[in-house]
């Protein structure tokens, strides 16, 4: 045990100098304290801007269709355009087309009309038939050629102008001669090539009215409308970053029973944005701006549908009713959220916590006043701030102690 220290007759023991210690600081304290001028604020009245950037996933109300067959398709419409139900929006060519029924087609109409000519007389045959018979050969030769170089997008409009052709030349016909049996069997295998060569066809319509789009990511049917209710920050990081399916052959090709087309429905969509150190206190129901980074920056104002904190992170879930037609095949996006607020506006370190209650010190005279406050948006020199209760304390040019 060691000694303790002798001052005179009297032993000073350890514990002395810890209370001596522990005196002369506390004299120090209340001497700094008693010296240091207090530092005052003014409540203004003023508007802060406040940013938010992150991830963003793009959530639309969409249904997948798909093709019924394999084949070569061609599109009748384009990219995000709006169909009505029942619309045609393309053609699939099967896989199994014989490339000879439109020249067995094309023989057979040749037939008809030569045993027609050689059955009239000569000088009934007007300039009518020869401006048809004309345009006729210059179609089934488009055809012949778009057919060998696989190049299907006119191919449609080709055998409509060409069905259009042989019925004006058969009108024309029809009023020169009566049709006799060897005609009428040319005629029965004419009808036949032309259900053979409509059955190698598929026509596909919209099945819903909307806005058709052929871009697909198989998340259609996980990140439809529904998903923005149940979303959490954890489902984000999984589908975050997955990418739009690249369709081999530009799309033009088509896989029977695989995912081909949606339609997706205008109006209401939704993006959920992952923020970490936010600086917005976003409230569900309140307007915000939300600009879309990328080479062209596009600014939508939308509404705060639903937020979701987890470990210091926060999903805010934005709510849009327009352009939904310029994300149709965007799915994961930067975004920046901003949000203007205005109000009574504080020193930030005038905001002190009091009883686990946020507040400020309000000067009057020779006393203050603690009045609860909410902080509603704050960029850590300032603070815009709304009074708690019903009280009505708070007043524009108050004096406020700010805390150093």
């Amino acid at each position: 045990m060691g000694k303790d220290l002798v001052i005179g007759r009297r032993r000073v023991r350890f514990r002395f100098f810890v209370f001596l210690f522990m005196a002369i600081m506390g004299c120090y304290y209340l001497i700094y304290s008693s010296a240091r001028s207090p530092v005052y604020g003014i409540v203004q009245y003023g508007e802060m801007l406040l940013k938010d950037r992150g991830d963003a996933l793009v959530i639309r109300q969409e249904s997948v269709y798909e093709a019924p067959e394999y084949g070569r398709v061609t599109f009748l419409v384009a990219e995000g355009e709006p169909v009505e139900k029942e619309a045609p929006v393309a053609v699939l060519y099967k896989a199994n087309y014989k490339e000879e029924l439109v020249y067995q087609l094309y023989n057979v109409q040749e037939k008809i009309l030569s045993y027609q000519q050689e059955n009239i007389v000569q000088e009934i045959i007007d300039k009518d038939l020869e401006r048809v018979e004309k345009e006729i050969a210059g179609t089934v030769a488009s055809i012949q050629i778009v057919v060998r170089d696989l190049q299907l997008d006119n191919l449609d409009d080709y055998e409509k102008r060409l069905r259009s052709l042989f019925a004006s030349r058969q009108k024309i016909l029809n009023q020169k001669m009566k049709p006799d049996p060897y005609l009428e069997r040319l005629y029965k295998e004419e009808s036949e090539l032309n259900r053979q060569l409509e059955e190698w066809k598929v026509e596909l319509v919209a099945p819903e009215s909307g806005l058709i789009s052929f871009s697909l990511d198989g998340m259609e049917d996980i990140l439809g409308a529904k998903a923005v209710n149940y979303i959490t920050i954890e489902d984000f990081k999984s589908f975050y970053g997955k990418d739009v399916w690249e369709q081999e052959d530009d799309g033009k090709e088509a896989k029977a029973d695989q995912p081909f087309f949606k339609i997706v429905q205008p109006g209401k969509w939704y993006v959920a944005c992952l923020i970490s150190n936010s600086q917005i206190n976003y409230v569900e129901g309140e307007e915000v701006d939300v600009s879309f980074i990328g080479p062209q920056v596009q600014t939508i104002k939308g509404r705060v549908y639903r937020v979701v904190e987890e470990k210091g992170e926060i999903l805010v879930i934005v709510e849009f009713n327009e352009k939904v037609e310029d994300f149709i095949n965007k799915r994961s996006v930067k975004v920046e959220i901003s949000k203007n607020f205005q109000g009574f506006m504080v020193p930030a370190d005038a905001v002190v916590t009091r009883w686990g209650e946020k507040g400020i010190k309000v000067v009057r005279e020779n006393s203050e006043t603690f009045i609860p406050v909410e902080v509603v948006a704050s960029d850590g020199e300032s603070a815009i701030i709304v009074e708690k209760g019903e009280s009505k304390q708070l007043e524009l040019h108050a004096k406020v102690r700010i805390e150093r």
